[in-house]
């Protein structure tokens, strides 16, 4: 069975304030922390009972209510029990990305996640259940080390069939399926935060800023200040054995700036998500944006 759409779902803390869902959901693009081609966020607050804050992409959309948060996998071709394994992991990824941002003031029970397949050519709602309860429970079991999965009852003829599934939870469950693989703005990012503990610790590293002098004086958080395009020319004058965290305003630039230092050998060179706007986010927000 290979459904059209599937959408695996959590409870989240019921009557969470959503006020700053767009903003979080618009970081998450701009900085390209969650999986999908995503398009765009919309609100939906203020529909009764409605969707909420969605973050919509061409292959999958993300759902934030002041209850629950879902995964939706569209038009994927493959079978239920790939598309179920997916929805899981990304789901789980993108939970991991609210959290750490911190900007939203929800948790999530993955204890218990609702399975929906919305694909009336599969069959009858009956046959889409049976199936569906068939497909998904070795899959849980396998992911969950446990699970009780069961046919959500509906009188409603119009519902779409939907599955429900207990597990004990989800720790290690991320780690297990192979993580969060959003391609990020660069494969050698690091989060403001992981730049927050490593100047606690006290090791010894390159703050690297590549942003224009202009940019430098308008606000910086201490690094050396070699601009992008002057960086081939002072290559020279850093150490290849050093390690590197390189940054720029919103994190582009400061990806291009990895991308030579690992061509140029400096084998411990990273980036900055986000750039100096992610440490004046989540680090020191009395620092300007601009």
């Amino acid at each position: 069975m290979n459904p059209l759409k599937l959408t695996v779902a959590v409870p989240a803390t019921p009557g969470a304030d959503l006020s700053n869902a767009a903003g979080v959901f618009h970081r998450f693009i701009q900085r390209s922390l969650v999986e999908g081609f995503i398009l765009d966020v919309a609100d939906y607050r203020h529909v009764p009972d409605g969707p909420g804050v969605m973050l919509v992409g061409q292959d999958l959309d993300y759902n934030l209510t002041p209850s629950s948060f879902s995964v939706t996998l569209k038009r994927r071709g493959t079978s239920i029990e790939e598309q179920y394994r997916e929805a899981v992991r990304i789901l789980l990824g993108a939970a991991d990305q609210i959290t750490e941002d911190g900007g939203l003031p929800t948790t999530f029970d993955f204890s218990s996640w609702t399975v929906t397949v919305a694909d009336r050519k599969l069959g009858s709602r009956d046959e889409i259940l049976a199936a569906t309860v068939s497909a998904v429970s070795p899959v849980a079991e396998d992911m969950f080390g446990k699970a009780e999965v069961s046919a959500v009852e509906n009188s409603d003829p119009r519902t779409l069939p939907q599955v429900a599934v207990g597990v004990p939870g989800a720790e290690g469950v991320l780690g297990k399926l192979g993580g969060n693989q959003a391609a990020r703005q660069s494969k050698w990012d690091i989060s403001a935060r992981d730049l927050k503990k490593l100047r606690e610790s006290g090791e010894d590293f390159t703050l690297l800023d590549v942003r224009e002098e202009s940019e430098f004086e308008t606000v910086n958080i201490g690094g050396r200040l070699i601009p992008l395009g002057e960086l081939d020319a002072h290559l020279d004058e850093l150490d290849k054995g050093a390690h590197i965290v390189a940054h720029c305003r919103a994190g582009f630039r400061g990806a291009e700036a990895v991308e030579k230092l690992r061509a140029a050998g400096f084998e411990n060179a990273w980036n900055l998500n986000g750039g100096i706007m992610a440490w004046v986010d989540y680090i020191d927000p009395s620092l300007p944006r601009y």
